[in-house]
Protein backbone atom coordinates (compact mmCIF):
# COMPACT_ATOMS: atom_id res chain seq x y z
CA UNK A 1 0.00 0.00 0.00
CA UNK A 2 1.53 3.34 -1.02
CA UNK A 3 -0.18 5.34 2.09
CA UNK A 4 -0.79 4.31 5.48
CA UNK A 5 -4.53 3.93 5.08
CA UNK A 6 -7.47 1.92 6.98
CA UNK A 7 -6.77 -1.74 4.93
CA UNK A 8 -2.67 -0.77 6.23
CA UNK A 9 -3.56 0.33 10.16
CA UNK A 10 -5.74 -2.63 10.16
CA UNK A 11 -2.77 -5.27 8.81
CA UNK A 12 -0.35 -3.67 11.28
CA UNK A 13 -2.56 -3.66 14.31
CA UNK A 14 -2.65 -7.27 14.01
CA UNK A 15 0.70 -7.90 13.53
CA UNK A 16 1.79 -5.92 16.79
CA UNK A 17 -1.15 -7.51 18.55
CA UNK A 18 -0.58 -11.34 17.54
CA UNK A 19 3.48 -10.75 18.32
CA UNK A 20 2.63 -9.49 21.73
CA UNK A 21 0.90 -12.81 21.85
CA UNK A 22 4.06 -14.68 21.08
CA UNK A 23 3.71 -15.25 17.37
CA UNK A 24 6.12 -15.11 14.77
CA UNK A 25 4.64 -13.01 12.29
CA UNK A 26 6.63 -11.52 9.53
CA UNK A 27 5.03 -8.19 7.78
CA UNK A 28 5.71 -8.60 4.05
CA UNK A 29 5.31 -6.10 1.42
CA UNK A 30 6.74 -3.29 -0.93
CA UNK A 31 9.27 -1.39 0.73
CA UNK A 32 9.60 1.56 0.79
CA UNK A 33 6.23 1.70 1.94
CA UNK A 34 4.01 3.55 4.79
CA UNK A 35 3.05 -0.07 6.39
CA UNK A 36 6.25 -1.70 6.50
CA UNK A 37 7.71 1.78 7.95
CA UNK A 38 5.31 1.77 10.46
CA UNK A 39 6.26 -2.13 11.11
CA UNK A 40 9.51 -0.90 11.43
CA UNK A 41 8.85 0.84 13.97
CA UNK A 42 6.90 -1.08 16.04
CA UNK A 43 10.35 -3.10 15.79
CA UNK A 44 8.79 -5.88 13.63
CA UNK A 45 10.42 -8.01 11.61
CA UNK A 46 9.79 -7.64 7.80
CA UNK A 47 10.16 -9.22 4.43
CA UNK A 48 10.83 -5.78 2.09
CA UNK A 49 11.58 -7.48 -1.21
CA UNK A 50 8.35 -8.11 -3.07
CA UNK A 51 6.64 -5.90 -5.43
CA UNK A 52 2.99 -6.75 -5.48
CA UNK A 53 1.72 -3.94 -7.67
CA UNK A 54 3.85 -5.87 -10.57
CA UNK A 55 1.82 -8.20 -12.44
CA UNK A 56 3.67 -8.50 -15.72
CA UNK A 57 5.43 -11.92 -16.49
CA UNK A 58 8.95 -11.28 -14.47
CA UNK A 59 7.33 -9.34 -11.64
CA UNK A 60 4.95 -12.60 -11.18
CA UNK A 61 7.98 -14.76 -11.23
CA UNK A 62 9.87 -12.36 -8.92
CA UNK A 63 7.00 -12.33 -6.01
CA UNK A 64 6.38 -15.99 -6.48
CA UNK A 65 9.90 -16.87 -5.93
CA UNK A 66 10.57 -14.56 -2.95
CA UNK A 67 7.46 -15.65 -1.24
CA UNK A 68 8.53 -19.26 -1.61
CA UNK A 69 11.58 -18.62 -0.14
CA UNK A 70 10.43 -16.85 2.64
CA UNK A 71 7.53 -19.39 3.13
CA UNK A 72 9.83 -21.91 3.46
CA UNK A 73 12.67 -20.53 5.35
CA UNK A 74 10.45 -19.55 8.06
CA UNK A 75 8.27 -22.14 8.01
CA UNK A 76 5.21 -20.39 7.55
CA UNK A 77 1.41 -21.81 8.53
CA UNK A 78 -0.51 -18.78 7.83
CA UNK A 79 -0.37 -16.04 5.10
CA UNK A 80 -3.24 -13.30 6.21
CA UNK A 81 -3.39 -11.00 2.85
CA UNK A 82 -4.83 -7.51 2.98
CA UNK A 83 -5.40 -6.21 -0.58
CA UNK A 84 -6.30 -7.85 -3.91
CA UNK A 85 -2.77 -8.10 -4.94
CA UNK A 86 -1.08 -10.35 -2.07
CA UNK A 87 -4.32 -12.36 -2.16
CA UNK A 88 -3.13 -13.36 -6.04
CA UNK A 89 0.04 -13.99 -5.44
CA UNK A 90 -0.45 -16.07 -2.15
CA UNK A 91 -3.43 -18.16 -3.92
CA UNK A 92 -1.41 -18.94 -6.76
CA UNK A 93 1.31 -20.36 -4.58
CA UNK A 94 -0.51 -22.49 -2.59
CA UNK A 95 -2.44 -23.45 -5.98
CA UNK A 96 0.70 -24.53 -7.83
CA UNK A 97 3.53 -25.29 -4.82
CA UNK A 98 2.17 -25.25 -0.98
CA UNK A 99 -1.28 -26.95 -0.64
CA UNK A 100 -1.25 -27.22 3.08
CA UNK A 101 -0.19 -23.03 3.26
CA UNK A 102 -3.53 -21.38 4.95
CA UNK A 103 -4.74 -18.41 3.69
CA UNK A 104 -6.91 -15.86 5.09
CA UNK A 105 -8.48 -13.14 3.41
CA UNK A 106 -8.75 -9.69 5.47
CA UNK A 107 -11.06 -7.09 4.06
CA UNK A 108 -10.93 -3.43 5.29
CA UNK A 109 -11.99 -1.77 2.24
CA UNK A 110 -15.62 -0.95 2.37
CA UNK A 111 -16.34 -1.86 -1.25
CA UNK A 112 -18.25 -5.47 -1.63
CA UNK A 113 -16.33 -7.97 -2.87
CA UNK A 114 -17.47 -8.97 -7.17
CA UNK A 115 -19.88 -12.10 -7.45
CA UNK A 116 -18.47 -13.34 -10.68
CA UNK A 117 -17.04 -17.03 -11.43
CA UNK A 118 -13.41 -16.22 -10.42
CA UNK A 119 -13.95 -14.56 -7.42
CA UNK A 120 -16.08 -17.39 -6.00
CA UNK A 121 -13.14 -19.87 -7.27
CA UNK A 122 -10.74 -17.33 -5.38
CA UNK A 123 -12.06 -16.70 -2.14
CA UNK A 124 -13.57 -20.86 -1.59
CA UNK A 125 -11.08 -22.50 -3.48
CA UNK A 126 -7.75 -21.69 -2.54
CA UNK A 127 -8.66 -19.37 0.40
CA UNK A 128 -9.47 -20.90 3.54
CA UNK A 129 -11.44 -18.20 5.83
CA UNK A 130 -12.20 -14.47 5.57
CA UNK A 131 -11.73 -11.18 8.20
CA UNK A 132 -13.59 -8.55 7.54
CA UNK A 133 -13.03 -5.41 9.23
CA UNK A 134 -17.08 -4.31 10.15
CA UNK A 135 -20.82 -6.04 9.88
CA UNK A 136 -21.67 -4.01 6.54
CA UNK A 137 -18.66 -5.67 4.46
CA UNK A 138 -19.38 -9.88 6.53
CA UNK A 139 -23.33 -9.60 5.36
CA UNK A 140 -21.38 -8.65 1.57
CA UNK A 141 -19.86 -11.76 1.90
CA UNK A 142 -22.61 -13.99 3.10
CA UNK A 143 -24.80 -12.32 0.10
CA UNK A 144 -22.47 -12.00 -2.77
CA UNK A 145 -20.24 -14.79 -2.47
CA UNK A 146 -22.65 -17.10 -0.03
CA UNK A 147 -20.17 -17.57 2.19
CA UNK A 148 -21.25 -18.86 5.80
CA UNK A 149 -20.64 -18.21 9.56
CA UNK A 150 -18.03 -21.01 9.63
CA UNK A 151 -15.48 -19.60 7.55
CA UNK A 152 -16.24 -15.75 7.64
CA UNK A 153 -15.11 -14.04 11.08
CA UNK A 154 -16.00 -9.95 11.53
CA UNK A 155 -13.31 -9.06 13.76
CA UNK A 156 -13.42 -4.97 14.66
CA UNK A 157 -9.59 -3.30 14.98
CA UNK A 158 -7.57 -3.00 17.96
CA UNK A 159 -6.20 -0.16 19.42
CA UNK A 160 -2.79 0.00 21.53
CA UNK A 161 -4.21 1.08 24.97
CA UNK A 162 -1.05 1.43 26.39
CA UNK A 163 0.05 3.96 23.71
CA UNK A 164 -3.20 6.06 24.23
CA UNK A 165 -4.43 6.75 27.75
CA UNK A 166 -6.37 9.33 29.50
CA UNK A 167 -3.48 10.48 31.48
CA UNK A 168 -1.33 11.93 28.26
CA UNK A 169 -0.15 15.19 29.33
CA UNK A 170 -0.51 17.33 25.88
CA UNK A 171 0.46 20.78 25.47
CA UNK A 172 -1.82 21.91 22.50
CA UNK A 173 -3.30 23.92 24.98
CA UNK A 174 -0.49 25.90 25.88
CA UNK A 175 0.74 26.44 22.39
CA UNK A 176 -2.31 27.72 21.38
CA UNK A 177 -2.87 29.87 24.47
CA UNK A 178 -5.87 28.33 25.29
CA UNK A 179 -7.26 27.94 29.24
CA UNK A 180 -8.41 24.49 30.53
CA UNK A 181 -11.55 25.75 30.79
CA UNK A 182 -12.66 26.33 27.41
CA UNK A 183 -14.74 23.53 25.79
CA UNK A 184 -12.31 22.26 22.60
CA UNK A 185 -14.64 20.00 20.16
CA UNK A 186 -12.18 18.62 17.45
CA UNK A 187 -12.14 16.95 14.19
CA UNK A 188 -9.05 14.62 13.19
CA UNK A 189 -8.46 13.22 9.49
CA UNK A 190 -7.10 14.14 5.91
CA UNK A 191 -9.14 16.89 4.59
CA UNK A 192 -11.40 15.06 2.17
CA UNK A 193 -15.07 15.54 1.63
CA UNK A 194 -15.60 11.63 2.75
CA UNK A 195 -14.80 12.84 6.13
CA UNK A 196 -17.54 15.29 6.10
CA UNK A 197 -15.55 18.62 7.66
CA UNK A 198 -18.14 20.82 5.72
CA UNK A 199 -21.44 19.55 8.10
CA UNK A 200 -18.94 20.02 11.13
CA UNK A 201 -18.32 23.30 10.47
CA UNK A 202 -22.38 23.93 10.18
CA UNK A 203 -22.63 22.04 13.31
CA UNK A 204 -20.49 24.43 14.78
CA UNK A 205 -22.22 27.63 13.62
CA UNK A 206 -25.51 26.53 15.37
CA UNK A 207 -23.43 25.57 19.28
CA UNK A 208 -21.78 28.87 18.74
CA UNK A 209 -25.59 30.76 18.64
CA UNK A 210 -25.81 29.18 21.79
CA UNK A 211 -22.57 28.37 23.17
CA UNK A 212 -19.92 31.05 21.83
CA UNK A 213 -17.17 30.51 23.92
CA UNK A 214 -16.40 27.04 22.60
CA UNK A 215 -13.62 26.20 20.41
CA UNK A 216 -13.70 24.08 17.32
CA UNK A 217 -10.61 22.43 15.98
CA UNK A 218 -9.62 20.89 12.96
CA UNK A 219 -6.47 18.60 12.39
CA UNK A 220 -5.22 16.66 9.35
CA UNK A 221 -3.38 17.55 5.85
CA UNK A 222 -4.78 18.27 2.96
CA UNK A 223 -6.27 15.51 0.12
CA UNK A 224 -9.38 16.17 -1.94
CA UNK A 225 -10.00 19.99 -0.35
CA UNK A 226 -7.22 21.96 0.89
CA UNK A 227 -7.04 23.34 4.68
CA UNK A 228 -7.96 27.57 2.45
CA UNK A 229 -11.28 25.80 1.25
CA UNK A 230 -12.62 25.03 4.58
CA UNK A 231 -11.27 28.53 6.17
CA UNK A 232 -13.07 30.33 3.28
CA UNK A 233 -16.30 28.52 4.20
CA UNK A 234 -15.72 29.21 7.99
CA UNK A 235 -14.76 33.05 7.38
CA UNK A 236 -18.24 33.17 5.21
CA UNK A 237 -19.77 31.84 8.46
CA UNK A 238 -18.50 34.89 10.46
CA UNK A 239 -16.63 31.79 12.57
CA UNK A 240 -12.93 32.51 12.32
CA UNK A 241 -12.35 33.48 16.00
CA UNK A 242 -13.22 30.60 17.16
CA UNK A 243 -11.62 27.90 14.86
CA UNK A 244 -8.40 26.52 14.56
CA UNK A 245 -6.68 24.58 11.72
CA UNK A 246 -3.55 22.41 12.06
CA UNK A 247 -2.07 20.46 9.49
CA UNK A 248 -0.64 17.20 9.52
CA UNK A 249 0.32 15.99 13.08
CA UNK A 250 3.33 13.67 14.21
CA UNK A 251 1.63 13.05 17.52
CA UNK A 252 -2.20 12.70 16.82
CA UNK A 253 -2.32 12.07 21.09
CA UNK A 254 -1.17 15.52 21.34
CA UNK A 255 -4.41 16.62 19.70
CA UNK A 256 -6.95 13.98 21.32
CA UNK A 257 -5.75 14.92 24.45
CA UNK A 258 -6.62 18.42 24.43
CA UNK A 259 -10.01 17.47 22.83
CA UNK A 260 -13.54 17.56 25.42
CA UNK A 261 -15.41 15.99 22.74
CA UNK A 262 -14.01 13.91 19.64
CA UNK A 263 -16.05 14.06 16.00
CA UNK A 264 -16.20 12.22 13.32
CA UNK A 265 -18.31 13.40 10.60
CA UNK A 266 -18.04 11.30 7.70
CA UNK A 267 -20.35 10.38 5.06
CA UNK A 268 -18.75 7.62 3.97
CA UNK A 269 -15.74 4.60 4.10
CA UNK A 270 -15.08 4.09 7.82
CA UNK A 271 -14.49 0.34 7.26
CA UNK A 272 -11.96 0.52 10.05
CA UNK A 273 -12.85 3.99 12.14
CA UNK A 274 -9.21 4.27 14.16
CA UNK A 275 -9.94 7.80 14.72
CA UNK A 276 -12.71 6.93 17.02
CA UNK A 277 -11.27 4.08 19.02
CA UNK A 278 -8.24 6.87 19.58
CA UNK A 279 -10.75 9.03 21.11
CA UNK A 280 -12.17 6.23 23.40
CA UNK A 281 -8.67 5.06 24.24
CA UNK A 282 -7.87 8.66 25.99
CA UNK A 283 -11.06 8.94 27.33
CA UNK A 284 -13.40 11.26 25.13
CA UNK A 285 -16.91 11.10 24.65
CA UNK A 286 -17.83 10.69 20.63
CA UNK A 287 -20.30 12.23 18.58
CA UNK A 288 -20.06 10.58 14.63
CA UNK A 289 -22.35 9.66 12.36
CA UNK A 290 -24.27 6.26 11.47
CA UNK A 291 -21.58 5.44 9.01
CA UNK A 292 -20.36 1.42 8.29
CA UNK A 293 -18.03 0.31 11.49
CA UNK A 294 -19.02 3.46 13.44
CA UNK A 295 -21.91 2.20 15.31
CA UNK A 296 -20.33 -0.93 15.77
CA UNK A 297 -17.49 1.12 18.34
CA UNK A 298 -20.06 3.80 19.20
CA UNK A 299 -22.67 2.81 21.34
CA UNK A 300 -25.68 5.47 21.59
CA UNK A 301 -25.94 6.97 25.08
CA UNK A 302 -23.43 5.07 26.56
CA UNK A 303 -19.92 6.45 24.71
CA UNK A 304 -21.36 8.98 22.76
CA UNK A 305 -23.87 9.54 20.37
CA UNK A 306 -24.51 8.72 16.64
CA UNK A 307 -26.57 11.37 13.95
CA UNK A 308 -26.96 10.91 10.64
CA UNK A 309 -24.59 11.62 8.35
CA UNK A 310 -24.38 14.97 5.56
CA UNK A 311 -26.53 16.34 8.67
CA UNK A 312 -24.53 19.51 10.35
CA UNK A 313 -27.89 20.74 11.81
CA UNK A 314 -28.36 17.17 14.35
CA UNK A 315 -24.52 16.94 14.87
CA UNK A 316 -25.09 20.48 16.28
CA UNK A 317 -27.08 19.92 18.53
CA UNK A 318 -25.41 16.98 19.94
CA UNK A 319 -22.40 18.01 20.24
CA UNK A 320 -24.50 21.47 22.01
CA UNK A 321 -26.63 18.87 24.38
CA UNK A 322 -22.88 17.50 25.60
CA UNK A 323 -21.30 20.75 26.06
CA UNK A 324 -23.79 21.81 28.28
CA UNK A 325 -23.69 18.69 30.18
CA UNK A 326 -20.90 18.56 31.71
CA UNK A 327 -21.57 15.24 33.89
CA UNK A 328 -22.42 13.32 31.06
CA UNK A 329 -19.46 14.25 28.76
CA UNK A 330 -17.10 13.05 31.90
CA UNK A 331 -19.60 9.56 32.45
CA UNK A 332 -19.67 9.09 28.53
CA UNK A 333 -15.89 9.84 28.09
CA UNK A 334 -14.93 7.16 30.95
CA UNK A 335 -17.10 4.48 29.25
CA UNK A 336 -15.29 5.04 26.04
CA UNK A 337 -12.26 4.11 27.77
CA UNK A 338 -13.98 1.05 29.21
CA UNK A 339 -14.93 -0.31 26.23
CA UNK A 340 -11.36 0.19 24.45
CA UNK A 341 -9.86 -1.83 26.92
CA UNK A 342 -12.98 -4.22 27.23
CA UNK A 343 -13.81 -4.52 23.81
CA UNK A 344 -10.91 -2.98 21.91
CA UNK A 345 -7.25 -3.50 22.47
CA UNK A 346 -5.39 -5.13 20.83
CA UNK A 347 -5.33 -8.32 23.18
CA UNK A 348 -8.86 -8.74 22.37
CA UNK A 349 -8.06 -8.13 18.88
CA UNK A 350 -5.33 -10.64 18.65
CA UNK A 351 -7.22 -13.46 21.14
CA UNK A 352 -10.11 -13.10 18.73
CA UNK A 353 -8.07 -13.01 15.24
CA UNK A 354 -6.01 -16.30 16.99
CA UNK A 355 -9.30 -18.16 17.49
CA UNK A 356 -10.18 -17.90 13.98
CA UNK A 357 -6.63 -19.06 12.56
CA UNK A 358 -6.84 -21.88 14.84
CA UNK A 359 -10.04 -22.87 13.90
CA UNK A 360 -8.75 -22.65 10.17
CA UNK A 361 -5.97 -24.87 10.70
CA UNK A 362 -7.36 -27.41 12.93
CA UNK A 363 -10.26 -27.85 10.37
CA UNK A 364 -7.88 -28.37 7.47
CA UNK A 365 -5.60 -30.63 9.42
CA UNK A 366 -2.42 -28.55 8.58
Amino acid sequence: MRWYNASAYYAIAISQALSQRGHKVIVAGDFPSPPLEKAQQLKLQIYPRLNLSRLDHTGILQNLKGLSEIIKREKIEVINVHRGEGHFYASLLKKIFRPKLAIIRTRGDIRPPKSNIFNHYLNHKLTDGVITSCKILEESYKKNLNFDSYNLRNIPVGIDTDYFIPDYKSHLRQKLNLDEKISLVGIVGRLSPVKGHIYFIEAAKLVLEKFPQAIFLIAGEDAQISKRDLKEKVKNLGLPKNFIFLGRISDIREVIGALDIGVVASIGSESVCRVVLEYMAMGKPVVATRINAIPEVVFEGENGFLVQPENGKEMGKTILKLLQDEKTTKRMGQRSRELAEEKFSLEKFGEETEKFYYQILNAKNF
